[in-house]
């Protein structure tokens, strides 16, 4: 280790040390999805009141930044295998800033557009995909553990954003807030994806032993093209899109469903702010349980419990009993989802080509969490109601869950339970 620093860019030991470079990573998830994704919400009705643009244009926005998010999930995969992640990450962080910091300033709709499809691109260099990438390559065959350590941090971070953005919001207005968050993420970009994220001369961890180390510089099929060959693949494209939709539009209409439904707003940020820390508690159990459970098990939970909670939302539950018993369900299913998509591609299909693969599984699970935003506010402007939007999330889900089951199913490799941490 000291011999490699010696050799060329001034010593760096923490950029070495996998633990180090894991926390530092998962703080920067933790601040990433917190500002970037979440808060999106947030800043609509302001900018209805000041701007005048409809919910429709304004999710739309949202929509086609998360399109972009999902066409770029390939070849970001493919450069993180390259050993690039370093530069996406930094360079993803930087336009971000930029762009929250343009959003401050704007006062058309074509430049909301313009702002959020860079803003999809960002994405989808600095959240979880090339995170677990990164991870996956530093930890080598103790990916798993990484994987699930680095989501304790990103559970937390809608209970971090929401209510850090709401705060700026309301003491000095949408415009300073998103000036506010632009230096955060730039500080973010700077001061975690430059200095811990490993760069393309550090080489990977193997995942399957010499073999893999062997051909992972020239390997004899593309690992794309070898996945795609696996029923197993198109099993799992069903699991996660249909997941990525209807967390979407939760996501992004959770708020306004709750409003709809006359919630009081302290109680509303209070049921948001939940669902963090259940999601943080869903991945303690796990690792508490972990060798007694395995992927099946794992995913045969969380495609239950998804209809459920929204079922619950949709029989007209608005009582503060009620909505934490949702908060509960949905923040824990949804925690270990966040797992189960890192996990999943290694276990079902194959560790070759981890970032490329996990970029394809990816972009069809964006496309769809691009049309969740605009179907749910859709929907809604025909309906005038939530009622329907929701049976309709909890029929998607049903549907993501028979796709889980045929690639568990058709998936050539044995699933285990998890190794201890």
């Amino acid at each position: 280790m000291a011999e490699a620093a010696s050799k060329g860019s001034p010593p760096n030991p923490w950029r070495k040390r996998p633990s180090t470079i894991l926390v530092i990573l998962s703080l920067g998830q933790l601040i990433t999805w917190g500002l970037v994704y979440y808060t999106f919400p947030l800043f609509v009705v302001p900018m209805e009141k000041e701007l005048g643009w409809s919910r429709d244009q304004l999710y739309g926005a949202l929509s086609a930044g998360l399109l972009v998010a999902g066409l770029c999930s390939i070849p970001v995969g493919a450069w993180i295998d390259r050993g690039y992640g370093r530069m996406l990450m930094t360079g993803g962080s930087v336009l971000a800033a930029l762009l929250l910091f343009v959003w401050s300033q704007i006062h058309t709709l074509p430049m909301l557009y313009v702002v959020w499809l860079g803003l999809g691109a960002c994405q989808s260099v600095t959240l979880y995909e090339p995170a677990f990438a990164v991870i996956t390559r530093v930890y080598g065959p103790r990916y798993k553990q990484g994987i699930l350590l680095m989501t304790f941090f990103g559970a937390l971070a809608s209970t971090f954003g929401i209510p850090f953005a709401q705060f700026l919001i309301e003491r000095i207005d949408w415009r300073p807030a998103l000036e506010v968050m632009a230096v955060v993420i730039l500080g973010v970009g700077f001061f975690i994806h430059w200095l811990f994220v490993p760069g393309p001369k550090e080489k990977p961890v193997p995942i399957g032993g010499p073999a893999h180390v062997a051909t992972a510089d020239k390997p004899k099929r593309s690992p794309l093209a070898a996945a795609i060959r696996v029923p197993a693949f198109w099993g799992l494209v069903v699991a996660f899109a249909g997941y990525g939709l209807a967390f979407s539009a939760m996501s992004f209409h959770l708020i306004p469903i709750l409003v709809e439904r006359s919630v009081p707003m302290g109680v509303v940020m209070a049921i948001v702010a939940l669902i963090g820390p259940m999601q943080l508690a869903g991945r303690v159990l796990l690792l508490a349980g972990q060798r007694h459970v395995t992927t099946i098990q794992l995913g045969a939970g969380i495609y239950f419990a998804f209809p459920i909670s929204m079922a619950m939302l949709a029989m007209g539950v608005d009582d503060v009993y009620g909505l934490i018993v949702f908060a509960i369900v949905y923040g824990v299913a949804n925690g270990l989802l966040t797992i189960l998509r890192g996990m999943a591609v290694p276990e079902f299909i194959g560790p070759e080509g981890y970032g490329v693969v996990s970029g394809a599984l990816t972009m069809p699970t964006n496309v769809m969490r691009a049309a969740g935003p605009l179907m749910g506010a859709f929907a809604w402007s025909i309906t005038g109601s939530y009622t329907p939007v929701l049976w309709g999330l909890a029929a998607i889900m049903l549907v993501a869950a028979a796709g889980f089951a045929a690639a568990a199913m058709l998936s050539p490799k044995k699933p285990s339970a998890y190794p201890h941490i």
